[in-house]
């Protein structure tokens, strides 16, 4: 590990970053501009967001019955693009179509661009506000950590796909924040909002049943069950039916668990990616359930060994936030962005050889995940085939113990250097 961290200098930190930041924008801007021109062969313009503005779309139409039926859906998006290569399934709850309905009210490739630039915004905020987690990080190296953000394969896949990430991470940031500020009821309303993506929520309520704020864990489920209220109410006891039912298909269990596994960057999915396909009949819903409960009993027992002395709660969610990505069944690289203030927070406060190198291996592992890709596609078979398995989920898991271990010794300088915590 030491060899690689000596790899890790100054100078290769600040001239890497600008030729990917080049390179991905050169080609974002290029695919962006074919996807507009010539959609029916290269697909829609931010395809990730066409599913949330077909959602949208229906249910503003009056179709929320058939909300998630596929083929409802692709009537939709070839009506508003012409014929597509590939359906963006929508498959969130209900209440998130309701979110994006204002986007559906005005042409597919103008709403894309609007998204796109909030995204963006979003992200600099979120940059931004890394400074009550790595002030020292963000007051000498603010160029350097913006240029590192930007030009990671998380935002160029979250940006370039029009994915909803950055929305996720400003969600996570700003209740953290609040908890660290005392607004207990505020920080829970904020992090009911995670009902949008629910799977990167599910540890939120033991974190604050943990950590004994009733208040926060009490406005989370106020502020979840009305959200859940709001899209029975969207779609009906059947609709709510129909959307557990697409979440569970085996239409989605081939095209998104099995068949974009390599996309993914979560221990589930690298040990699905390990095995052999024909086994996915059973291995993926059987990672599917035990993954985040293996999860939340690590980080239980971690919280259960802090509870005879005052435990610093940044670090306590900091591990939930990084339990949570390395443990999801369903975390795609776009979503890896969640690790960017556990990033930034070892960084500063514990930069140890494994910290730096896990952050440099995983950058790199992510990058070269479609050129394994297309090698396992050469390749057609297992065992030859598990070349594309993310293997990103290794680095990522050290940062997870790595944060697991800043929670148990408590060793950083977080109480001189930043902000006080402690519950």
């Amino acid at each position: 590990m030491r060899k690689i961290d000596s790899f890790i200098t100054p100078d290769r930190l600040r001239v890497y970053p600008v030729i990917l930041a080049v390179m991905s924008g050169a080609a974002l801007l290029a695919s962006s501009v074919m996807r507009v021109l010539v959609p029916a062969a290269q697909g829609s313009f931010l395809p990730d967001y066409l599913a949330h503005w077909t959602g949208a779309g229906l249910l503003l139409a009056g179709d929320s019955a058939d909300l998630y039926d596929p083929q409802t859906q692709q009537a939709f998006q070839t009506g508003a693009l012409g014929s597509l290569p590939t359906l963006a399934w929508f498959v969130s709850p209900p209440v998130v179509a309701a979110f994006y309905a204002p986007f559906a009210l005005i042409p597919y490739n103008l709403s894309a661009l609007v998204w796109l630039a909030l995204s963006a915004t979003l992200l600099v905020a979120c940059t931004l506000s890394l400074r009550s987690l790595a002030p020292e990080l963000l007051l000498h190296k603010r160029k350097l950590v913006f240029l590192a953000v930007f030009a990671s394969p998380v935002v160029v896949e979250l940006l370039g796909g029009g994915q909803d990430s950055a929305f996720v991470l400003a969600v996570w940031l700003l209740g953290i924040r609040l908890l660290g500020t005392g607004h207990s009821y505020w920080a829970g309303a904020i992090f009911g909002l995670g009902f949008a993506k629910p799977q990167l929520f599910v540890l939120v309520p033991i974190a604050l049943l943990a950590t004994r704020n009733v208040r926060a864990l009490a406005s989370f489920v106020a502020v979840f069950s009305l959200l859940a209220g709001i899209s029975v109410g969207l779609v009906g006891v059947d609709g709510i039916a129909h959307w557990v039912s697409a979440l569970s298909s085996p239409l989605y269990t081939e095209q998104v668990q099995q068949g974009q596994a390599w996309k993914m960057i979560g221990l589930p999915s690298l040990v699905q990616g390990l095995l052999p396909p024909s086994w996915a009949g059973w291995t993926v819903p059987v990672l599917t359930m035990i993954s985040l409960p293996a999860g939340a009993a690590i980080l239980i027992f971690h919280l259960y060994k802090t509870r005879k002395r005052p435990v610093d709660l940044m670090l306590v969610w900091l591990a939930t936030l990084a339990t949570t990505v390395v443990f999801s069944p369903h975390i795609a690289t776009y979503d890896g962005v969640l690790l960017v203030p556990v990033f930034a927070y070892l960084l500063e406060h514990r930069s140890t050889p494994l910290v730096r190198a896990s952050t440099v291996g995983a950058i790199g592992l992510l990058w070269l995940g479609p050129a394994f890709h297309l090698a396992a596609v050469q390749m057609a078979r297992w065992p030859l085939d598990i070349i594309s398995a993310p293997w990103a989920a290794l680095p990522l898991a050290a940062v997870w113990f790595e944060s697991l271990r800043a929670l148990r010794t408590n060793e950083s300088p977080a109480e001189t250097a930043s902000p006080s915590y402690t519950a």
